[in-house]
């Protein structure tokens, strides 16, 4: 009992360069060692090399025409890596890294305020380990920056208003709070500033310290960095773009998108409930505490609630600022399972109060049932899946996997069959050290073996045959695909690729100029030549087959 406590004071001690190794290990192992996913991964990828070589870090460009999805800063920090690390995966998806590793140092700051440094601690380590985060922040996407500035935003505004327990103002948090938010609407518009100003406002209601707080918020001076920070680039855009990327970014992609959709018959259109699985499969291997984390809050907000008076339980802030982030991405119509990743940081702080709860109830009560029961629960999850893949193998992709499925198989296992077994022997801390490290095992798995694996089969041969193409291409020529719409061409190419489909006409292959090299399908190779005469076929790779017309 006391090597343990004695092993627990020196992790508190060092919680923060511990949460560094341990984010460095798991965001940062092979990450250039994969090639970069279709579709969206290469798009910001694309986007930040188009930025360096043309010198316009105004107007994104992709595949030669201007892009407006999304605002700047995700390419800008592609950008700034790349010119670090040169163009290629890992300095593409470093930002994401780099970001999931704050938001993971954040959210142990906040947790350490509102519970303690102990719970501060377990709340990054579950942060750092849950499925669907550790994806995110392996990925060329907006989402883990947007996660870090929305997180940065809230943690700064909860300091700021904590600071006058310390005689403080907390001036210098809100204007850091301000600043962060305006970094997110550099991100990903509107929601970065929407969003946490929703949070904040509900969480003054509740505490009933709107007053007092709000005298304490320096707006004009914070409203002014917000606004310096954001501002210059959305007009600098809109006049250079003659306010088109005011109208496809703020009028398509933002109010359509929530409201209706983007594409005729639906973009992304998903029903309302659609985020609960992604929550529960996305938060794994902590399922089963997240659900349990949300009874305590909720039923003494609810009682302070009903009885007219202020709430005081410090665990309100994450409750709301994670049921608010999924309440408002289920409200719109455009779903995707990467938006809620804003709402991780608030549920591993949820979860760490609730272990951190419970440990304390048992010291006191002897009852040790809230620490148990989700063990096992969460132990019969993992022997059935780790089950459904042992007994799937060879079914499971469409490549050999060797011994990946067993292997995968007894890392779904590993964490939760120790940490139930120390459990039942009333050894929470070695049962929590279990699950982290059989979980870290797992993604280690993912990021060493099967993401590579998942590489060489979806990614590789298209890249080897769009390197063959430019080959013969040279300077010149065309680079086209024939029903194919890969993004990756266009980054791994470095040059304008041109997207042919079915019902094209003679006219748009005409008016191509040769060389000609064209990318399909195999199984598309023969409806090609006929529809366009005199191309030759030459070798393909895996599914698909290679083109030229020389003249």
């Amino acid at each position: 009992m006391n090597s343990e406590n004695k092993l627990t004071r020196r992790l508190v001690r060092y919680r923060y360069p511990v949460l560094a190794l341990f984010c460095g290990l798991l965001y940062l192992t092979n990450l250039g060692g994969y090639l970069l996913f279709d579709v969206d991964e290469p798009r910001y990828a694309e986007t930040a090399r188009q930025m360096i070589a043309s010198g316009d870090y105004v107007v994104p460009m992709f595949n030669g025409a201007p892009r407006f999805e999304k605002p700047v800063l995700t390419y800008w920090l592609a950008a700034g890596a790349y010119h670090l690390f040169g163009v290629n995966e890992f300095a593409a998806r470093l930002p994401s890294a780099l970001c999931a590793l704050g938001t993971v140092l954040l959210t142990c700051l906040l947790a350490g305020r509102l519970i303690g440094s102990g719970a501060g601690l377990l709340a990054g380590c579950i942060l750092a380990g849950c499925l669907q985060f550790f994806a995110i922040g392996r990925m060329s996407l907006t989402d883990m920056p947007l996660t870090f500035f929305l997180t940065a935003t809230l943690v700064m505004f909860a300091l700021g208003s904590g600071a006058e327990q310390e005689g403080k103002s907390g001036g210098k948090f809100f204007l850091a709070s301000f600043a962060a938010a305006g970094l997110a609407v550099l991100t990903k518009g509107p929601v970065g500033l929407l969003l946490p100003a929703a949070i904040i406002i509900v969480q003054l209601f509740f505490t009933g310290r709107g007053g007092e707080i709000a005298k304490r918020i320096p707006f004009v001076s914070g409203t002014a960095a917000l606004c310096l920070i954001a501002l210059p680039w959305y007009v600098l855009v809109c006049r250079a773009t003659d306010f088109e990327f005011f109208r496809v970014f703020i009028v398509q992609h933002n109010f359509q998108r929530f409201f209706g959709s983007v594409a005729p018959g639906g973009q992304h259109v998903q029903p309302i409930y659609y985020y609960l699985p992604c929550l529960i499969i996305g938060i794994y291997p902590w399922s089963f505490f997240a659900v349990q984390s949300f009874v305590s809050p909720i039923y003494r907000l609810v009682r302070d609630f009903r009885l007219k008076r202020s709430t005081s339980e410090p665990l309100t802030f994450p409750l709301l600022w994670a049921g608010l982030v999924l309440v408002f991405f289920s409200l719109s119509r455009a779903k995707l399972p990467t938006y809620i990743t804003p709402a991780f940081p608030p549920l591993a702080i949820l979860i760490s109060g609730y272990l951190s709860r419970a440990v304390a109830d048992r010291q006191e009560s002897g009852a040790d049932g809230r620490l148990i029961r989700p063990a096992l629960f969460g132990l019969a999850a993992a022997g059935l899946l780790a089950g459904f893949i042992f007994l799937r193998d060879g079914q499971l992709a469409p490549f050999e996997t060797g011994s990946l499925p067993l292997a995968t198989a007894l890392c779904f296992l590993a964490g939760p069959l120790a940490a139930a077994g120390l459990a039942l022997r009333q050894k929470f801390l070695g049962a929590f050290l279990s699950q982290l490290a059989g979980q870290s095992l797992l993604l280690l798995l993912i990021a060493l073996v099967l993401m590579p694996a998942v590489s060489d089969y979806r990614q590789l041969p298209q890249k080897i045959l769009t390197e063959h193409a430019c080959t013969m291409l040279g300077d010149s020529g065309t680079l086209a695909a024939y029903r194919y719409r890969k993004t990756a061409l266009t980054f791994y190419s470095c040059r304008t690729v041109t997207y042919l489909e079915a019902d094209d006409g003679d006219s748009s292959f005409a008016r191509l100029s040769v060389p000609l090299v064209i990318i399909t399908r195999t199984a598309y190779a023969d409806e090609l030549a006929g529809k366009y005469p005199g191309l030759e076929r030459l070798a393909g790779q895996a599914d698909l087959s290679l083109f030229i017309r020389r003249e």
